[in-house]
């Protein structure tokens, strides 16, 4: 009788599994993230982090402002160096070492990439953003059973979430780079340590891999919800700025 009864609460947690929606799935996600309205609220963000990378640990600071303005800064060493940003039209980046010790430009392709992503969630209204959502089924991250939902964004590309199953909260992302030396390669972003900001859910620990193996870990230090910010931080340096090196 065990054996009976496990085999049917198998089945119908399976035909539970199978009769979810990709919408129905995406509005259970934006709720356990704290909810869209909550989301569409917050025009700024800023996190502190530790990186590690290479054997090496650093801190990081993140900061993001509507619709995609972006500025990922570090400290190494006690140089202080800017990763990359994005003003909305131009993607640069800056570090202190060799000729690379004033702002740079991103190449082309790089700027583009990095205008794709915006600030606010493309879950959120994503029809009406043109984007589409398929569900593909399940799978297991790290022996937690997920939904695969692929979302093909307007702008071309696609990504892949992974919402457990249980918490309807991201645990890896899967994207393509679609342009640049690693075109068509995934890399994957793992997402865990989830704790409650002002309502939102934010994921604290963050690892990237690629083919496998693992590229670099952030752990999230302290998240600013709705900073003041001026868009002029996200600006190239009024100096003179050198060109993007030119491709072979």
């Amino acid at each position: 009788m065990k054996k009976v009864m496990l085999f049917v609460g198998l089945v119908l947690s399976s035909f539970a599994m199978k009769a979810q929606t990709a919408d129905e799935i995406v509005q259970k996600y934006l709720k356990a993230m704290g909810g869209a309205d909550k989301w569409k609220k917050l025009e700024t963000m800023r996190q502190s982090c530790t990186a590690s990378q290479g054997g090496m640990n650093f801190p990081v600071s993140m900061t993001q402002m509507r619709p995609n303005l972006s500025k990922v800064e570090g400290e190494m060493q006690g140089n202080k160096f800017i990763i990359q940003s994005y003003d909305g039209t131009v993607a640069w980046t800056q570090t202190p070492w060799g000729t690379m010790n004033k702002a740079t430009k991103m190449t082309e392709d790089e700027t583009k990439e990095t205008a794709k992503e915006q600030f606010e969630d493309d879950f959120i209204d994503y029809k009406t953003k043109g984007h589409t959502v398929e569900l593909e089924g399940t799978e297991e991250i790290d022996g937690a059973k997920c939904f695969k939902l692929k979302l093909k964004r307007k702008v071309g590309d696609e990504k892949i979430y992974f919402i457990d199953a249980e918490n309807f909260v991201p645990l890896m992302v899967r994207s393509f780079a679609s342009s640049g030396p690693a075109k068509g390669q995934a890399s994957e972003t793992l997402m865990s340590d989830y704790k409650e900001v002002e309502g939102l859910m934010i994921a604290h620990t963050m690892e990237q891999k690629m083919n496998g193996q693992s590229q670099a870990v952030i752990k999230i230090d302290k998240v600013e919800l709705n900073p003041k910010l001026d868009k002029s931080l996200f600006a190239l340096p009024t100096e003179t700025a050198a060109e993007p090196a030119k491709k072979n």
